[in-house]
């Protein structure tokens, strides 16, 4: 079915050579912006709530996808209306091509100021618990509404501003109609549609996807090498495992810093010990694109991040025990610690040293690249929608 619109017909006649073609803007029009934006989409709606039927597990979570619910939200995606200057979407900073992450350590906002924290990739979002690196959101439908107000990123801290500046554009009133039964716009509906497209973003068709079906036959000897210490020789697993490979632990201190100057999570760690560098465990599916990498994106590479692991982990007092020695409450030991024993045994903390050679580096590197989606990257479902019309 195709969108129209009488008030859009008025304004423009669009002819594109290929089936499927929607919608135009009107004369509305910000002087600051070089031409109108209008979304182009297909005269039948993606199936946003396809899934390989070969995979082992739910991308989608407990939510029921919508394919006309999913396609408001890939245009509200990349709506830059919904940014102060009308030049900032959340597709500004959550970019396709690096799964849906940025790939700078910090992302720039409607008035040009870097955000406080490396912008996280969009990966399977349907079975993720906590949202932010600081876990300050619970619910996807409550985080999406969240860089739109923000004051860094996209400034539109009034809700009614948001839905006026929608109903101000003529594409919007059939999309919603289609989506709820009506084209009246409001934040609630504007949360439920993103929710949607934004849950859609499923990844599972990697290397690693393909191969858990063929006993990884599909894999290089370096790639199976990496394979087994990251799920087996080291305790990578123990905290980037399950179905989207980040873990049951939601949030960890891994040790960056020894006196965070971001706090990340707030909480309480004892009862009289705030929390401190505690971040949300990320998925590592598709790692090998979405650097740089932790929350102040500090490591631009993945041999920086593995040798981190490997011999640069700090003795934080509230260090995640799946960072520490055996003989001390973790998991896993790897020979004699190396460091300032002093600082160590002042801060009752024993963090790993994993002695890795380089070729084992390597291979886990190379096991790491094998989580990359490149289907993704190039889905036409999930790229924007957006062309330009008029001078």
């Amino acid at each position: 079915m195709k969108y129209e619109s009488t008030a859009i017909r008025k304004f423009f006649l669009l002819l594109i050579p290929v089936t499927g073609v929607l919608i135009i803007n009107s004369c509305h029009k910000d002087m600051s912006v070089p031409g109108a934006r209008v979304p182009v989409l297909p005269a039948e709606v993606y199936k946003y709530d396809s899934v390989p039927g070969d995979i082992d597990f739910n991308p989608f979570g407990q939510l029921v996808i919508n394919n006309d619910l999913a396609t408001l939200g890939r245009v509200l995606f990349y709506e830059t209306q919904l940014s102060m200057n009308n030049r900032i979407s959340c597709g500004t900073c959550h970019k396709q091509r690096f799964a849906f992450s940025d790939n700078e350590a910090f992302s720039v906002g409607f008035e040009n100021k870097l955000t406080g924290r490396n912008t996280p990739a969009f990966i399977n979002t349907g079975i993720q618990s906590g949202f932010f690196w600081d876990l300050r959101e619970a619910t996807l439908g409550s985080m999406v509404l969240k860089p739109i107000a923000n004051h860094i990123e996209m400034g539109l801290e009034s809700q009614s501003y948001m839905v006026r500046k929608l109903e101000a554009l003529p594409y919007y009133a059939e999309l919603f109609t289609k989506a709820f039964g009506s084209p009246e716009i409001t934040t609630d509906k504007i949360s439920r549609a993103l929710e949607q497209f934004v849950s859609s973003i499923i990844s599972v068709q990697s290397k690693f996807d393909i191969g858990k079906s063929a006993n990884f036959a599909n894999f290089t000897e370096q790639e199976e090498e990496g394979r087994q210490l990251f799920f087996h020789d080291l305790p990578c697993s123990a905290c980037h495992g399950g179905s989207n490979l980040s873990g049951l632990s939601i949030a960890e201190n891994i040790g960056l810093e020894l006196d965070y100057k971001d706090n990340g999570v707030v909480g309480d760690f004892s009862p009289t010990e705030a929390l401190d560098g505690w971040f949300k465990v990320p998925t590592v599916r598709n790692i090998a694109v979405t650097g740089p990498y932790m929350h102040d994106g500090r490591f631009k590479t993945l041999e920086e991040v593995v040798e981190f692991y490997n011999s640069g982990i700090l003795p934080h007092r509230q260090l995640s025990t799946m960072m520490r020695k055996h003989d001390n409450g973790g998991f896993f030991f790897f020979g004699e610690d190396l460091g300032n024993h002093q600082l160590e045994l002042q801060n009752n903390c024993f963090p790993l040293r994993m002695h890795m050679t380089s070729d084992q580096k390597a291979a886990l590197v190379a096991f790491l690249h094998t989580l990359t989606d490149n289907r993704l990257m190039t889905d036409p479902r999930f790229a924007d929608p957006f062309t330009l019309v008029g001078e």
